[in-house]
């Protein structure tokens, strides 16, 4: 009996000592964090070289004569396009995921050291938590990029 009274009385009191529920501001950690942008730039460069690339077939488009030739050309130009999109789509997708991957691990040490229970987005708090967004940003940019 003495033990289920314990068991009860510590069922109640755990939640006081629950660690909490901390917070962070995913686009100021991106906007801030240095591999996130040296990845955005290069995304950026190679969206500019498809632009470059449209443009140059664009002018090479004006200096066809023939409607034939004109409708061949199109569709090589289109297939070479898709080509470039699904490509630069890849290599955006795994620069999203290389930041993604080092945010979070950076994040779960944090959470840990500071013995909360959770991380959520600062968008779904309203009042509390604890905010560990510059804490995070300043261990992400201390790392060293590879």
């Amino acid at each position: 009996m003495k033990k289920l009274l314990v068991l009860v009385l510590l069922g109640y009191t755990l939640p006081v000592f629950a660690g909490g529920v901390g917070y962070i501001n995913y686009e100021k950690v991106i906007n801030n964090y240095q591999l996130a942008k040296n990845n955005l730039r290069e995304i950026e460069t190679k969206s500019a070289e498809i632009e470059q690339y449209l443009i140059q077939k664009e002018q090479e488009f004006n200096k066809i004569e023939s409607p034939i030739q004109k409708k061949k050309f199109e569709e090589t130009v289109k297939t070479e396009l898709k080509s470039r999109e699904n490509a630069l789509n890849a290599y955006r997708s795994k620069k999203e995921e290389e930041v993604y991957v080092r945010v979070h691990a950076v994040a779960e040490k944090i959470r840990l050291e500071k013995g909360l229970d959770v991380l959520i987005d600062s968008r779904g708090v309203f009042s509390g938590g604890v905010d560990i967004t510059d804490t995070l940003i300043q261990r992400l940019n201390s790392q060293p990029v590879k």
